[in-house]
């Protein structure tokens, strides 16, 4: 294939090669995503593209002829985000053609992400395509590419036990609190976002019987569901901070660009209540609560990355059939790629 022609790509940065607090820097707000969107579209190379963006991972897939592809994207980034180029691409991953379909099914199937096996990426990333469709920035080569990634985790959701024993994060921080206060049952617990994390963990503790579930958000509305969903208290999100000294248990996953909790804050709370334990569950890239909180006394704090790796903690159990589910996702990628075969 001639170095001009089309080439399938995905090129990102992830939890597996990429640091928290780099990650952090490089997430990218709904805006932020709309902005790289725009700017692929307008790069005359750039045939089609997608890009995915969660808490955990960035990923552009493109259809894009000439040029240094990594070079470009981190050329971009930069101009949205104002990431450094050198940064980007040393901390970067990327894939071509078949090897882009292969990355990209293991992505879809849950199989490259933190917490193996588990389902809430097949659903961003059929936001992901959604979209890119109506950013019309999809052509034919991506619409069969992500359709067939579709239909490839729906087999292995289907036809393969990889999702077997697998733990949620709710399920995760709840143990973690029941170890802590014991019954939950008298435990006040504050919610802060409403975005998918937080609402996941939100109705886990709520299915424990914690005594009162407050509920702040920017974002009204997705707020007042939330409430609504747990049977909790919505409060405005001006006001949560003076929640603090009657909370046991905090709960944090806004899409804010900076911490909203530090140690001076929750010193200062303290002072106001019982000396009894405070349970902080921080979901959010970049982090809503600042790391130097893990140090107060009596003060538990848990992020993304903590949960994680406590729920893959019985992954063993599940190494062969990920292994057998890998070989048949790679095979399911070569029928693909023989009949996506550009140039």
């Amino acid at each position: 294939m001639s170095t001009d022609s089309p080439r399938l790509f995905t090129i990102g940065c992830n939890h597996h090669r990429t640091p928290l607090e780099i990650r952090e820097r490089m997430a990218l707000t709904a805006e932020g995503v709309r902005c790289l969107q725009d700017r692929l579209k307008s790069n005359p190379a750039v045939k089609e593209a997608a890009i995915l963006n969660t808490c955990n991972r960035i990923e552009i897939y493109a259809v894009y002829e000439n040029g240094d592809w990594r070079q470009d994207v981190a050329k971009l980034l930069h101009g949205v985000e104002n990431f450094p180029v050198e940064e980007f691409i040393k901390h970067s991953y990327s894939h071509e053609n078949l090897e882009a379909v292969k990355h990209a099914y293991r992505v879809a199937s849950g199989l490259d992400s933190q917490m193996v096996g588990e389902t809430q990426i097949l659903g961003q990333m059929k936001d992901t395509y959604a979209e890119a469709i109506e950013s019309k920035t999809v052509g034919p080569v991506l619409h069969r590419f992500f359709q067939k990634c579709f239909q490839a985790a729906k087999w292995a959701r289907t036809e393969t036990k990889i999702g077997a024993g697998q733990v949620s994060l709710g399920n995760v921080a709840v143990e973690l609190a029941v170890r802590i206060f014991g019954r939950l049952t008298v435990s006040r617990t504050l919610v802060i976002g409403s975005g998918e994390a937080g609402r996941d963990v939100a109705k886990a503790f709520r299915s424990r019987g914690v005594a009162c579930m407050s509920i702040a958000s920017r974002t009204h509305e997705r707020a007042e569901a939330l409430a609504k969903d747990v049977d909790g208290l919505l409060i405005p999100f001006s006001t949560w901070e003076e929640s603090l000294p009657y909370v046991d248990i905090g709960i944090f996953a806004t899409a804010a660009p900076h911490s909203l909790l530090n140690r001076e804050m929750i010193e200062q709370h303290l002072g106001k209540r019982p000396r009894k334990p405070l349970f902080l569950i921080d979901l959010a890239v970049p982090r809503d609560i600042e790391t130097e909180v893990a140090g107060i006394p009596n003060v538990y704090l848990y992020n993304l990355e903590d949960l994680a790796n406590i729920a893959n903690e019985n992954l063993k159990s599940r190494q062969q059939e990920m292994a057998n589910c890998v070989i048949e996702l790679e095979k399911k990628a070569h029928y693909l790629w023989e009949r996506l075969r550009l140039g």
